[in-house]
């Protein structure tokens, strides 16, 4: 990206932060090592569940997920399956709902018009899973990594995510980060990007696509030796989520090294 596109990205994410009552404070941070890959892709779960595990432990990773505050060790999940009806499909998502409602130290930005979760099976409006309130093959084209939900941006295929000390708007840093996407089917179609507090890259990785099963699933994660990571971009396919456009990419679990202090 160019400079000139970074620095507007930023100020517009600035923007949105204070929307939420959020507070950005840039500090310069220096990543001292090489970074390590985790990845893997397959039909089924069990196909990325090694690379997954391998992730989780990397370094001290055990879960802190619920808690709000931060912790010097540990890691934090979001699989989106206990998302509330109100907030899954056919509604959106809050961006800030895993650091306010859920207190897990993300929030989201899109260039599009927002996130949603996908419904589950049963639903109070009668709402298709894997969204199929959108088009109705998606279910067929979709699988899920942890039953049922599945999260995307909608009119975008850009997800930024910044950390904060989980529950407070003090923002952090993490050591790495990574996630689970279904139905990638090109090399370069889908990545993750990961960016110091001062916007400079870090480090870029292609998500592998899924060997001729279409819908399977795919995982990539980053890991670092200090927490560096103060954003990370994803971007999910090269085509939005939208009838009758197939050729789409969504997400199922993150997974991110317990947010630090800057």
């Amino acid at each position: 990206m160019q400079t000139r596109q970074l620095v507007t990205n930023s100020i517009n994410r600035l923007a949105a932060a204070a929307a939420f009552g959020l507070t950005l404070v840039f500090q310069p941070m220096i990543a001292s090592a090489d970074p390590q890959v985790f990845e893997a892709s397959g039909a089924t779960p069990a196909d990325i569940q090694a690379a997954v595990d391998g992730f989780r432990n990397f370094g001290d990773f055990g879960t802190n997920n619920g808690v709000g505050g931060t912790f010097p060790h540990g890691r934090r999940e979001i699989n989106w399956d206990a998302v509330p009806d109100a907030r899954s499909a056919p509604n959106l998502l809050p961006a800030n709902f895993f650091n306010s409602n859920s207190p897990r130290g993300a929030v989201f930005f899109t260039p599009g018009t927002g996130f949603q979760v996908s419904a589950n099976l049963v639903n109070p409006t009668q709402t298709p899973v894997r969204f199929g309130n959108i088009n109705r093959v998606y279910p067929a084209l979709f699988s899920t990594f942890s039953p049922q939900r599945l999260f995307t941006a909608l009119d975008s295929t850009i997800t930024e995510n910044l950390f904060f000390i989980p529950g407070t708007t003090q923002a952090a840093t993490v050591k790495g980060f990574g996630a689970v996407f279904t139905d990638v089917n090109a090399d370069d179609s889908t990545k993750i990007e990961y960016f110091d507090v001062n916007g400079n890259l870090l480090f870029s990785w292609d998500v592998l696509p899924a060997p001729n099963h279409r819908g399977g699933l795919s995982f990539l994660a980053v890991a670092f030796d200090t927490a560096s990571v103060f954003m990370v971009r994803i971007t999910s396919g090269d085509r939005i989520l939208k009838a009758p456009n197939f050729d789409v990419v969504v997400m199922d679990d993150f997974i991110y090294g317990e947010p630090q202090a800057l």
